[in-house]
């Protein structure tokens, strides 16, 4: 204390300090990248593993039969989408009835501060259409959600296909503890926002959109799917949500469990998963996922429709269809029984996923780099600041 009060020794403190502080930043800013840009290294990052006991193992048995059918209905889809010019809403209101959900409809508009790129419109009007299976065995307290936009032209048919496959397999099991929504909104991220706030019964963009007549327990996961393409080569998992939020790592070891077990190529960053990781190209390639993971979490925006799920406390991620690796090829069915296999597990659960890491990167899907490891290099950059 003496050293702060004396006057001349804090003047002698002060002078030191400013005669060294271009050497310190310049040693401080070159040990925080070097700290940060180590962290890609394998010994410096831990395996993925599984915190959630009621996800711990991977131990059902997947029997969806139907991505041919789901191909079909997807195509049907197509069809009536194109004949409206937009959301096929009758169609969709029918055929989720005929498959023994509780159909509802919510519209909703949203004035643009600018017009959009496609039409040039400053009025976005659109209808979102939403079925939900009742839990059979449970007191209907608790919701998961699937969910597929209706993307213009001819993108992700193929997901609403699988979605309405899904719903007509899962109608017929008996162990759902859980009321599950299959929802498809319109607009892509506009939709969403004014389902999740009509459902939480909040507006906070001040949009304007119909109450919804139908709702379930309170959402504890979600998952979007997005495939726009007959033929997917692998599965592409996306975590970063609006403002950089993530979901919990349990879920990403979900989905990743599941396709080790299953047999689906993975990617993240729609980067592959290599082993060469004391090799300077597996060093690089684990590097470029980790920085692209970076610059995604920093640009703020949602790169999925679950990104608008994060901010309601709901754990969601996007499963994205990938069409680029032409030597491998995973069937509609397969997918389909990756994503039953996923909610059997989070059906499950007996509370929020909480125990795994909320704040982390992700060299690969199989380690990840925790908040301790990386708050270091930030600390040494920051002080250049101070």
């Amino acid at each position: 204390m003496g050293l702060l009060s004396d006057p001349n020794r804090r003047r002698a403190l002060i002078s030191l300090l400013t005669r060294l502080n271009t050497p310190i930043c310049v040693v401080c800013y070159m040990a925080g990248v070097a700290w940060f840009m180590g962290l890609a290294f394998e010994p410096f990052t831990l395996r993925t593993y599984m915190s959630e006991n009621a996800m711990g193992s991977t131990m059902v048995e997947e029997r969806f039969p139907a991505g041919e059918r789901a191909l079909a209905t997807g195509r049907e889809f197509a069809a009536h989408k194109k004949r409206a010019g937009g959301m096929p809403v009758d169609w969709l209101v029918k055929t989720m009835r005929a498959r023994g959900l509780e159909v509802f409809t919510q519209s909703f508009s949203r004035t643009l501060p600018f017009p959009d790129e496609n039409k040039e419109r400053y009025m976005v009007k659109g209808t979102n259409v939403y079925g939900i299976l009742r839990a059979p065995r449970a007191p209907r307290t608790e919701a998961l959600v699937l969910s597929a936009p209706c993307s213009p032209g001819d993108n992700n048919n193929q997901a609403v296909g699988l979605l309405l496959g899904l719903a007509h397999y899962f109608r017929n099991q008996i162990f759902w503890a859980k009321d599950i929504i299959f929802l498809v909104n319109e607009h892509d991220l506009i939709g969403m926002q004014a389902w999740l706030e009509g459902y939480h019964h909040t507006n906070t963009t001040g949009m304007d959109w119909s109450p919804l007549q139908g709702r379930g327990g309170s959402i504890q996961a979600a998952l979007s799917l997005e495939l726009s393409s007959d033929v997917v080569t692998s599965l592409d998992l996306v975590l970063e949500g609006l403002n950089g939020q993530l979901p919990n790592l349990d879920l990403a070891n979900l989905f990743y469990a599941f396709c080790q077990k299953i047999g689906v190529l993975c990617t993240i960053q729609g980067k592959l998963q290599r082993n060469d990781w004391d090799s300077v190209s597996g060093y690089s390639h684990a590097v470029k996922t980790m920085m692209l993971m970076v610059m995604k979490q920093a640009s703020g925006r949602p790169w999925g429709d679950h990104g608008l799920f994060l901010r309601y406390h709901i754990e969601a991620a996007t499963i994205k269809g990938v069409n680029s690796f032409r030597q491998y090829k995973t069937d509609t069915t397969t997918i389909g029984r990756l994503l039953e296999g996923m909610y059997r597990k989070l059906n499950n659960l007996l509370e929020r996923l909480h125990q795994s890491y909320f704040f982390y990167l992700m060299p690969s899907l199989s380690h990840f780099v925790s908040i301790g490891y990386y708050m270091p290099a930030f600390g040494l950059l920051a002080v250049i600041l101070l």
